[in-house]
């Protein structure tokens, strides 16, 4: 049975992926001074306290980036104020470091995320670089994605990213993407899974595939990376103690970049594909349409160059141009037709 303490926690926050990440930063704490249980924290005298959380907060000014120390910090408050102990947190972010200018803002190019899949040997690596890459979603939303949560829409796949929780939003997968997911799912398939809407839509390594299937953990995900990186002879620039591009987030930093550059793409319809609120959109437009049909109609204009490989890029242009010379001929032969029935009418007058 859960102590109290945490129960209190862990009601107190409204997004799954929220509770997830708070959590792993409470048990960072508890782990630092080797305590017993979340309870027990409690019990330790308010003044105590106070200089237990000011010393951690110190400790981690020599270790870690002073942009990652409120984010280790305000978990801490969340458990302590949902458990009504009063510290000085005016006093304990006072601490923090000044902020310092990130690194990591480039996002990878299309070349080097053909490399990575080059060094991807198992279906699905591959299926789990490409999701990222045409989906532009976090690392964090592979443990909660169930079949259910993906369905296909013309030749790709609708995506439900956290889905059923106040965070939810959706986006897709390209045609590339979304074959590269049916082709992992079709292996798991024949290794003797059985997958229904509730399967995890990546799930562990496993020896059966009659064993009970298991989500990968964001972990497992970026560790994948981390080693296909490696191989890849892309881990190599750093800036101060950061690579130039994010392990992972790269991906979706790609993905962004490509959405927000593509002609005509609704700037509004983008931010909601990407998971992001909307704040500095203006009030008219908060009013558009957000229907999966009309954010698709939006992201189908990204497709090519989100496309990875350069055979399915061109062919994905071409299919495009001739698609609009069809158009074209149609529309000319609907005007030289309504031109010979006026030249019809004029004889017949």
């Amino acid at each position: 049975m859960k102590q109290r303490s945490l129960l209190l926690f862990e009601n107190g926050i409204k997004s799954e992926a929220t509770k997830v990440e708070y959590l792993k930063n409470l048990n960072r704490f508890k782990d630092f001074y080797k305590l017993k249980d979340y309870d027990s924290i409690l019990g330790i005298d308010g003044r105590k306290l106070q200089e237990m959380v000011e010393d951690y907060v110190m400790d981690m000014k020599t270790k870690l980036s002073p942009n990652t120390i409120p984010t280790r910090i305000y978990p801490l408050q969340a458990f302590f104020e949902i458990n009504d102990i009063d510290l000085k947190w005016r006093k304990i972010r006072r601490l923090f470091p000044a902020k310092v200018k990130k690194s990591g803002r480039r996002a990878y190019s299309t070349e080097q995320v053909q490399v990575i899949l080059n060094n991807c040997h198992d279906l699905r690596n591959k299926a789990i670089v490409l999701f990222m890459a045409s989906s532009g979603c976090r690392v964090g939303a592979f443990p909660y994605l169930k079949l259910k949560d993906i369905h296909p829409i013309e030749n790709c796949k609708q995506v439900m990213i956290y889905s059923d929780d106040i965070e939810e939003y959706t986006t897709f997968l390209t045609p590339e993407a979304s074959k590269a997911f049916d082709d992992y799912l079709e292996k798991r398939k024949k290794d003797g899974e059985y997958l229904d809407e509730n399967s995890p839509a990546f799930r562990k390594t496993y020896r059966l595939g009659l064993e009970k299937a298991k989500s990968v953990t964001e972990r497992t995900v970026s560790e994948m990376m981390q080693r296909v990186l490696k191989n890849s002879g892309l881990r190599e620039n750093k800036t101060g103690a950061r690579y130039e591009i994010q392990r992972d987030h790269g991906l979706r930093k790609r993905f962004d970049t490509i959405i927000k550059q593509t002609d005509n793409m609704k700037l509004i319809h983008a931010e909601k594909m990407f998971g992001h609120s909307t704040p500095s959109i203006p009030l008219d437009e908060t009013y558009a349409d957000f229907s999966v049909e009309s954010l698709f109609n939006e992201y189908k204009k990204a497709i090519p160059e989100l496309t990875v490989n350069d055979s399915e890029r061109n062919k994905i242009k071409l299919d495009a141009q001739n698609k609009k010379i069809t158009q074209l001929e149609v529309k000319t032969a609907r005007i030289d037709d309504l031109e010979r029935r006026m030249r019809v009418m004029e004889k017949s007058n």
